[in-house]
């Protein structure tokens, strides 16, 4: 599964649709720059995912001889699930993070993450991943302000039933959680996509995908490493 391809795309698309409404009602080059976001070593840890970074994705346009640059960023996740038939433990297991401004110029908002509904950022990554295939969406589960210490806002996934290639070849069935929140100015994505396999127990999964969402970080103040988009 290629976890930038996957995840990436609603920053990225958002970039530049955001970007060509300004053009209109900016003077001067405008910055807009999300916060970095991560999750606590000790939840991954926890949860037995392993951090593969953050990509800090900068987008600048001119439009009408105006300069706009948003900053995003991505942070991913990922954890080794060994799954009967395929030989051997598969990188099946991922949590991603976007952050992504709330772009606002004369109190109108620009970014589409924005006014996305899950069910649309869903469809949206799947146009943009020829891998994955979401069906139906089989309910959901919150995660309240409170069990997060990171943030100032609940996170509600959405879980879809999918099934999504891993290593380019292989098809397995799997679960997608979604879920879009506001914290610090910024629209927050998160994406968590597991195995459905009678050996990978559902409610196991979720746990994890859980314990990843309360140890997440979100802030100027947040460490991230930064990774090379090219990765």
């Amino acid at each position: 599964m290629n976890r930038r391809r996957f995840v990436a795309a609603a920053a990225a698309g958002a970039v530049g649709a955001s970007a060509g409404c300004l053009s209109d009602l900016i003077d001067d080059a405008t910055t807009f720059e999300a916060s970095p976001i991560r999750v606590s070593e000790d939840a991954a840890g926890e949860a037995g995912y392993e951090y593969q970074g953050t990509e800090e994705l900068v987008e600048e346009r001119e439009f009408a001889g105006e300069s706009v640059e948003v900053t995003n960023y991505l942070t991913d996740y990922t954890r080794m699930i060994e799954l009967p038939g395929l030989g051997s433990e598969q990188e099946a297991g991922v949590f991603a993070l976007v952050s992504t401004p709330q772009v606002s110029v004369a109190g109108e908002e620009f970014n589409p993450v924005g006014e996305m509904s899950k069910a649309e950022l869903v469809e949206y990554l799947q146009g943009q991943y020829e891998g994955l295939e979401v069906g139906d969406n089989i309910g959901g589960r919150a995660i309240t302000k409170d069990e997060i210490d990171g943030l100032n806002a609940a996170v509600r996934f959405d879980t879809w039933e999918g099934s999504a290639t891993l290593q380019g070849e292989t098809e397995v069935d799997v679960y997608v959680d979604v879920a879009r929140a506001e914290d610090g100015g910024d629209h927050l994505v998160v994406v968590a996509v597991y195995p459905d396999d009678e050996n990978v127990p559902v409610e196991s999964e979720q746990d994890r995908a859980d314990t990843m969402t309360a140890g997440i970080q979100h802030g100027d103040d947040v460490d991230v490493d930064l990774k090379d988009s090219d990765e």
